[in-house]
């Protein structure tokens, strides 16, 4: 009988982290909360949080919370820019984004495929089939691939159970680049707005050319690897 109960503890258990997920996104929602929870006041609250003692660990918690509850990846990175400054943010981005994968990873091996597959009505089948048979290249794929949510992948591969290994090495190697060129290109956009010279903007839209051709490059490439 516990056997029977048990794949709808883990239905209530997802439906639950489901439901403060919702209200999250309906508190950005709304304009006041909007403000509260832009990259700007939260990074204004990052450099606060960065003085305190240990300030480092309780801003890479901060990230982990941040995967957990949804929010998207090109704000963490924006984030780490600009709390840390270009160089120490790519860091910092990258090493929270990829502690709060492993966490939701969690979250989603404990739920369990049958309860988050009941939920996405069938889709997570589809996803198992690549996950499964090219491991570390489909972690990759789906983390540079756009319009996949980072936390969907978290849960899908913590509830298909892939391999510890091939899940932690891929989301690396899959943020990597985006955290590198986005975080470089933050810091052309702050050049261009500070001096407002024509160098300064020739190079920031030189950054978008850079940026979107080495993603969409990366992208060709790793689809053949399918």
């Amino acid at each position: 009988m516990g056997q029977q109960r048990w794949p709808w503890g883990r239905l209530a258990l997802l439906l639950l982290y489901l439901t403060v997920l919702g209200l999250v996104w309906m508190a950005w929602r709304d304009p006041t909360w909007r403000v509260l929870l832009s990259p700007v006041v939260l990074a204004q609250v990052g450099r606060e949080v960065l003085a305190w003692p240990l300030g480092p660990v309780w801003v890479l918690l901060a990230y982990v919370v941040a995967v957990v509850l949804g929010m998207p990846v090109l704000a963490l990175i924006t984030l780490g820019v600009l709390i840390f400054g270009p160089w120490p943010g790519m860091a910092y981005a990258l090493a929270g984004m990829v502690a709060g994968a492993v966490v939701t990873y969690g979250v989603g091996r404990l739920t369990g495929a049958q309860a988050l597959d009941r939920l996405l009505k069938g889709r997570l089948q589809l996803m198992s089939t690549h996950l499964h048979r090219r491991g570390l290249w489909a972690v990759v794929l789906l983390r540079v691939l756009p319009g996949v949510p980072f936390i969907v992948v978290n849960l899908g591969a913590g509830a298909l159970r892939v391999r510890w290994r091939d899940y932690v090495l891929g989301t690396v190697l899959g943020l990597l680049p985006s955290t590198v060129l986005i975080s470089l290109f933050m810091r052309q956009v702050h050049q261009a707005v500070r001096t407002a010279t024509p160098e300064a903007w020739l190079a920031l839209w030189g950054g978008v050319l850079l940026v979107g051709g080495a993603l969409w490059w990366l992208r060709q490439l790793l689809r053949g690897q399918k």
